[in-house]
């Protein structure tokens, strides 16, 4: 005789100790029963502070099948199969930091009066977990301007609490009562706690049930051993110097710590959605366990406190955020059933509220989907051939998860492409480039580009054909206010003065877009 077991089931030990299961075998015909035996689909959120150095980032050619994954995305670049690479997302103009983590899951800063995307998804799916939902952070609060710190906003526009400690959100997840250190005391351990039940358990199980209980079961053991190993280590700091600890792999350790709970909350069906900020929009974390001394923020803006070591020091950061990305996938696809991997079963949206960090561009929006195996079609790289608002990406969301709506922060026109249907390609438009000099003025027409070289990062180039390039070095205001970095990749006409001889180009008078805004069409 098979052995049924409720989908919610547990795993109770004394004073009261519960421990959520994952999905096994033994409640198949429960699940039936209730009409839902596929799995549930889940929705996560990994959130990028201060944007990005765009020639880092953004992919160069390629087409939608067949591309080369950009410099940063090589520490996931072994997932490519099971990612979803959105471009020219986003609008015309400059962004704040508030308003860039506003836009990420809200669609536009001025949406202030509605839930956040994450929460309406919640509300949706959240069905009889334990949690509706997990919202997450690695930061505290910025006072200064305090939309900096939250993603997720409730149904009046009003921001959503966060956690930061791993250690809470474990209690919160997994131990009950989460508020009485003496039991906490008491029980050592939760899986100690629940030994004898697990015991019990296994001895029903088929082989596949028990293979996963195995599995669960270490994972477990592992996130509280880690966790009390930063516990331990906290006691080492002599806390009356109020100095930063020497140990600066905690916040490593903090991070992946809170990625390993994550993937168990929604192993265990205990929530399906949850946003995790790996910093505020303007994060000042320093990075020093990487051998960096300066704060993000302060290197986000390369082009006003250029040096070879700042920008180094940035990529460094984008990289860790990077690793940090490929962590969570590959977690998420250790745990599995027959029913695939916990990636296929969760839909994954990955970037930044903003694109170039020093200007705050508000186009070409790192964005990444992945997992949601049946949502959206992956492997793929889609390049919209015009700026497509985030909002037109969560109305798709929203669609994807069975939501009805017309309209979603100004926007009732949905993404296309997400599922492999038809999109409009970004594609080369034909123009005539030229460059002319008449006495200290340079007049040129070509495409505006960032150099590559990193010992240039604050040069920009725009290529005429059949002509030497023309290399414009810019001050901060005219970098600023020509709104330069939104234009690259694409042809402009530019008029300027500096050293003809050299078309060099030092100040700008004026610069169009051949197919775009013109600076000051749009606020951002």
């Amino acid at each position: 005789m098979t052995t049924r077991l409720n989908r919610r089931a547990f795993l109770r030990g004394v004073g009261g100790a519960t421990l959520p299961l994952p999905f096994l075998n033994m409640m198949e015909a429960d699940a039936k029963e209730a009409g839902d035996d596929k799995p549930p689909m889940r929705f996560l959120t990994l959130f990028k502070p201060n944007g990005v150095h765009p020639p880092s980032w953004n992919i160069s050619g390629g087409t939608e099948n067949d591309f080369r994954m950009s410099p940063l995305m090589q520490p996931f670049a072994k997932h490519k199969e099971d990612l979803l690479i959105l471009d020219n997302m986003g609008d015309f103009g400059f962004s704040s930091h508030a308003n860039s983590t506003r836009r990420f899951l809200s669609g536009h800063h001025r949406n202030t009066r509605t839930a956040s995307v994450d929460q309406h998804i919640a509300a949706k799916i959240g069905g009889d977990t334990p949690h509706r939902s997990l919202e997450l952070t690695t930061e505290g609060l910025f006072p200064n301007q305090i939309g900096c710190s939250y993603i997720s906003y409730d149904e009046k526009g009003a921001p959503i609490p966060r956690e930061s400690d791993p250690q809470l959100v474990f209690d919160r997840l997994f131990r009950n009562p989460l508020s009485q250190p003496k039991q906490r005391t008491a029980m050592i351990g939760l899986l100690d706690s629940v030994r004898e039940d697990a015991r019990a358990l296994n001895r029903q199980a088929g082989s596949e049930d028990r293979a996963t209980l195995e599995h669960y079961l270490t994972v477990v053991r592992e996130t509280e051993r880690r966790l009390e190993s930063m516990k331990s280590q906290s006691r080492d700091i002599d806390l009356t110097d109020l100095q930063r600890p020497e140990k600066p792999s905690n916040l490593n350790e903090q991070v992946e710590s809170m990625l390993d709970l994550i993937a168990l909350a929604l192993w265990t069906d205990s929530t399906r959605c949850a946003t995790y900020m790996l910093g505020n929009s303007n994060s000042r974390m320093i990075f020093d366990f990487l051998g960096i001394k300066k704060q993000h923020h302060y290197l986000s803006h390369f082009f006003r406190n250029f040096s070879r070591d700042n920008l180094e020091s940035l990529l460094k950061i984008s990289l860790w955020h990077m690793e940090k990305f490929d962590y969570l996938l590959t977690r998420l696809k250790s745990f599995q059933n027959q029913h695939g991997t916990l990636l296929d079963n969760t839909l994954v949206l990955f970037g930044s509220g903003m694109g170039h960090s020093d200007n705050h561009t508000v186009t070409r929006i790192p964005l990444i989907l992945a997992g949601g195996q049946g949502l959206i079609k992956t492997g793929r790289y889609v390049r919209f051939a015009e700026n497509q608002p985030l909002a037109r990406l969560h109305l798709s969301l929203l669609e994807k998860f069975g939501i009805e709506t017309k309209e979603y922060a100004q926007s009732s026109t949905s993404l296309a492409g997400l599922d492999g249907s038809d999109f409009s390609p970004w594609k080369e438009r034909p123009f005539e480039s030229f460059v002319k000099v008449t006495g200290n003025e340079i007049t040129v027409r070509g495409r505006l580009r960032m150099s590559d070289n990193l010992d240039e990062a604050k040069f920009f180039y725009i290529d005429v054909e059949g002509k030497p390039s023309v290399l414009l070095k810019l001050s901060f205001q005219d970098f600023h206010r020509f709104n330069v970095a939104y234009h690259c990749g694409t042809p402009v006409t530019l008029v300027g003065t500096g050293h003809p001889e050299q078309l060099q180009v030092t100040k700008i008078t004026s610069l169009d877009s051949l197919f775009g805004h013109r600076p000051g069409d749009a606020p951002g």
